[in-house]
This record gives structure tokens, C-alpha cells and sequence, in this order.
């Protein structure tokens, strides 16, 4: 059997996934609704907390992060994972902020950290342990393709890891092997809760985030969510569109979903914008609560 060979541009990622007849109808859509945003939109000035993430920032992106972090910049303020989920919960959102994330623990993360680093920037990195410093190509391959229905691409070492920590980044929890918390027995998700939970502590110290896996709200549930603050996290995220603004009253930690966008860094900025100026329009209280709570 040949040896599996990791992609490491977004160029070759799309020779996988090739544009479809949706995808063009999709980009003539955004063309229109996005004409005439900007940077300048007075939307951007509203104080609201707007989460973002991404899974890959390969070598033909690094260029399109730099751009996005210093159009952001103009009209936001970048601050930590943990200082956000503070400031949800104690209701002081003050100012029109940005939090970067990422999801899946891919090697090229370490790329990202460091262009994050040189605007002062602390992003949250979540991670599964159980592919985290795998060197068995075949297994990689495998846990690609069948939890993020992808490519065979390279994870990073749990020395990595610890390098995005000096950086001043955090780690959250990813689950152990990315599963869908929403179909798994109790027991499975104990386990992936739970251990992934422990192991990060061990490895990492500290760690306070949980995010899903796949992010919609129909791959999470009510079990999931107990869960997640009984093995010790204290705070749970989705990848659903919107921000968020101050509540009208005092939440719990319990009561906080956290709506994250994904963005892909080909995508055209202009998409983008046109993304986060609909969540500051929309922007409810709504938006931090669980939808079936």
C-alpha cells in the first residue's frame, strides 16, 4: 500500500473538494448581498463579541489571515477566548470585539499561532488527544477521512502544542476522536468528555473550553451539554452563525452556547464582512442561550 501524502496547501484541499454547480450559485449569491460592504460599515462599531474560527491556515493562506486580522483591526478589538466568555457572562460587553479560534489541532495551526502572536493576538486552539502526535500515516488517513471527512493532513506534537501555549495561546477540548456528541451513548461520551477533559489537564494545565465537533446545533444535545461542566470545563461552544451582546440579565456558565463563525480563509474578504455585519444587525440575546432551553 503506498505511503499516504499530507496536503499542505488550500490549493491541493480543493482538488478533493472541487467546486460545484451550488458552490457558484452560492458566490454569485454573496457577490450581490456583499456589494457595497466594507470595512467602514457602521455595523463594526457595534459592541458585540464575534467569535471565529478556522480548521487549516496552509502556506497559500497565511497571506489572506494577515489581511483579514488588519481589516478587522480598524474597527475591533482582539481579545482572548477566556476574556470573552468573561465578559459574556459578566455582562460587560463594551466595545466591538473579535476572538479567534481553531478547531481540530491541524500542524499548519502552528503557522497560524505565530501570525496570531505578531498582532498580540491569543487564540484558542481546540484539540483532539487521540490523533495529537499520531506518526502512523494510515491512521491519519483514516481518522481524516471518517471524522473530518477530509484529506489526509499532518496533526500537530504535544510539543507543539505546549509552543502555542508560550505563545500565550490556550487549548480547549475538541472531544477525544471528534465524534458526534449528538448520536453517541452516555458512556462514549463520558469517555470523550471526560478523558479528553483529564488529558488536556495533564498535558496542558489549565483548560477551561469545550467545542463540539461539527458545530451545528442538531450535533449537540442536552446530555452533551451536563456533561461538558461536570468533567470540569466551563464554557461550550457551537460553530452557528452570530455574536453576542450583553444580556438582560445575569447568565451562568451553564446557560452560555457560544455561536462561533467558520470562516475559510480563500473565501473572498468581502464574504466575510458581509457574514459579520449580518450578525452585528442580528445580533439577539437569543444568541447566547441554548436553542432548546
Amino acid at each position: 500500500m503506498a505511503l499516504q501524502t499530507f496536503v499542505d496547501t488550500y490549493s491541493d484541499l480543493k482538488q478533493f473538494k472541487p467546486t460545484t454547480a451550488r458552490d457558484g450559485f452560492r458566490n454569485l449569491v454573496l457577490d450581490f448581498l456583499s456589494l457595497g460592504i466594507s470595512e467602514k460599515n457602521r455595523l463594526f462599531e457595534k459592541p458585540r463579541i464575534q467569535f471565529l474560527y478556522v480548521h487549516h491556515v496552509f502556506k497559500d493562506e497565511e497571506k489572506s489571515l494577515v489581511r483579514l486580522i488588519e481589516t478587522l483591526g480598524k474597527h475591533h478589538r482582539f481579545i482572548s477566548y477566556s476574556h470573552a466568555v468573561d465578559k459574556i457572562l459578566s455582562g460587560q460587553i463594551d466595545e466591538p470585539s473579535i476572538v479567534f479560534s481553531s478547531d481540530d489541532g491541524l500542524k499548519n495551526n502552528l503557522s497560524a499561532a505565530k501570525i496570531f502572536s505578531s498582532f498580540n493576538i491569543s487564540a484558542c486552539f481546540f484539540v483532539n488527544p487521540s490523533i495529537i502526535g499520531q506518526s502512523d500515516r494510515r491512521i491519519v488517513a483514516e481518522f481524516c477521512k471518517e471524522r473530518l471527512h477530509f484529506p489526509p493532513v499532518e496533526f500537530m506534537t504535544w510539543e507543539e502544542i505546549h509552543q502555542l501555549q508560550q505563545m500565550g495561546h490556550e487549548i480547549g477540548s475538541h472531544t477525544m476522536s471528534h465524534i458526534n456528541v449528538a448520536r453517541s451513548q452516555r458512556q462514549e461520551l463520558e469517555d470523550e468528555i471526560g478523558k479528553s477533559f483529564s488529558i488536556l489537564k495533564q498535558r496542558c494545565g489549565a483548560v477551561r473550553h469545550f467545542a463540539y465537533p461539527y458545530g451545528r446545533f442538531f450535533h449537540f444535545n442536552e446530555e452533551g451539554r451536563k456533561l461538558v461542566f461536570e468533567a470540569g470545563f466551563e464554557s461550550c461552544c457551537s460553530a452557528e452563525r452570530g455574536c453576542h451582546i450583553n444580556h438582560g440579565r445575569k447568565i451562568c456558565k451553564e446557560e452560555l452556547l457560544i455561536r462561533r463563525d467558520h470562516i475559510i480563509l480563500g473565501w473572498k474578504l468581502k464574504h466575510i464582512l458581509y457574514f459579520l455585519a449580518a450578525n452585528a444587525r442580528t445580533a439577539s440575546e437569543r444568541n447566547n442561550l441554548y436553542p432548546w432551553r
